[in-house]
Protein backbone atom coordinates (compact mmCIF):
# COMPACT_ATOMS: atom_id res chain seq x y z
CA UNK A 1 0.00 0.00 0.00
CA UNK A 2 1.43 3.03 -1.32
CA UNK A 3 1.04 6.26 1.39
CA UNK A 4 1.52 9.44 -0.03
CA UNK A 5 2.12 12.34 2.77
CA UNK A 6 1.30 15.66 2.04
CA UNK A 7 2.25 18.53 4.22
CA UNK A 8 0.34 20.11 6.61
CA UNK A 9 -1.70 22.71 6.36
CA UNK A 10 -3.14 23.01 9.70
CA UNK A 11 -1.15 22.80 12.55
CA UNK A 12 -1.24 22.90 16.39
CA UNK A 13 0.71 25.41 18.42
CA UNK A 14 2.79 22.88 19.90
CA UNK A 15 3.47 21.51 16.69
CA UNK A 16 4.32 24.47 14.60
CA UNK A 17 8.39 24.93 15.88
CA UNK A 18 8.68 21.84 13.73
CA UNK A 19 7.44 22.97 10.47
CA UNK A 20 8.85 26.17 11.51
CA UNK A 21 11.69 26.26 13.63
CA UNK A 22 12.10 30.11 13.63
CA UNK A 23 9.15 30.07 16.13
CA UNK A 24 8.76 29.20 19.58
CA UNK A 25 5.86 27.54 21.02
CA UNK A 26 5.96 30.57 23.72
CA UNK A 27 6.33 33.33 21.10
CA UNK A 28 3.31 31.56 19.03
CA UNK A 29 1.51 32.08 22.12
CA UNK A 30 2.41 35.33 22.57
CA UNK A 31 1.32 36.39 19.51
CA UNK A 32 -1.87 34.41 19.49
CA UNK A 33 -2.31 36.25 23.07
CA UNK A 34 -1.91 39.87 21.43
CA UNK A 35 -3.08 39.47 17.88
CA UNK A 36 -5.52 36.84 18.22
CA UNK A 37 -8.59 38.17 17.07
CA UNK A 38 -7.05 39.55 13.68
CA UNK A 39 -5.40 36.22 13.01
CA UNK A 40 -8.66 34.46 13.44
CA UNK A 41 -10.52 37.28 11.14
CA UNK A 42 -7.90 36.36 8.56
CA UNK A 43 -8.26 32.37 8.60
CA UNK A 44 -4.71 31.98 10.27
CA UNK A 45 -6.24 30.16 13.07
CA UNK A 46 -9.18 28.48 14.05
CA UNK A 47 -10.46 26.71 17.09
CA UNK A 48 -11.20 22.31 16.93
CA UNK A 49 -12.96 22.29 20.51
CA UNK A 50 -10.06 23.60 22.72
CA UNK A 51 -7.71 23.48 20.70
CA UNK A 52 -6.08 26.24 18.73
CA UNK A 53 -5.20 25.49 14.85
CA UNK A 54 -2.68 27.19 12.80
CA UNK A 55 -3.27 27.37 8.91
CA UNK A 56 0.29 26.85 7.79
CA UNK A 57 0.37 27.87 4.13
CA UNK A 58 -1.88 31.26 6.00
CA UNK A 59 0.38 31.34 9.11
CA UNK A 60 3.71 32.21 6.49
CA UNK A 61 1.84 34.44 4.49
CA UNK A 62 0.42 36.90 7.18
CA UNK A 63 4.14 36.80 8.53
CA UNK A 64 5.57 37.43 4.95
CA UNK A 65 3.01 40.56 4.82
CA UNK A 66 4.52 41.94 8.27
CA UNK A 67 1.77 40.61 10.32
CA UNK A 68 4.15 40.22 12.98
CA UNK A 69 5.77 43.50 12.91
CA UNK A 70 4.45 44.80 15.60
CA UNK A 71 2.72 42.21 17.97
CA UNK A 72 2.19 44.21 21.17
CA UNK A 73 3.31 47.91 22.89
CA UNK A 74 3.82 50.90 21.10
CA UNK A 75 4.06 51.13 17.28
CA UNK A 76 7.46 53.23 16.42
Amino acid sequence: MDIKHESARFVTVSDLPKHEPAFTRGGVRHIIFQRGEALEKSGVICHFGRKILIDLPKFREWIAEGGARHIAGRKS
